[in-house]
């Protein structure tokens, strides 16, 4: 894993990733969900 990431500009393509699926077992990808179509991510800062 890197130090440091750059930020992404606005309509920046972003770098290929996985997450953990928080409520069941597998992985999600970006790539999995780019093949449906147009993929808008937001991050949000909290305490769950």
């Amino acid at each position: 894993m890197k130090d440091r990431t750059d930020t992404l500009e606005i309509g920046s393509q972003a770098p290929e990733f996985s997450l953990g699926a928080a409520n069941r077992e597998g992985l999600f990808t970006l790539a999995s969900f780019l093949q449906r179509g147009t993929v808008i991510l937001e991050f949000l800062r909290g305490t769950w």
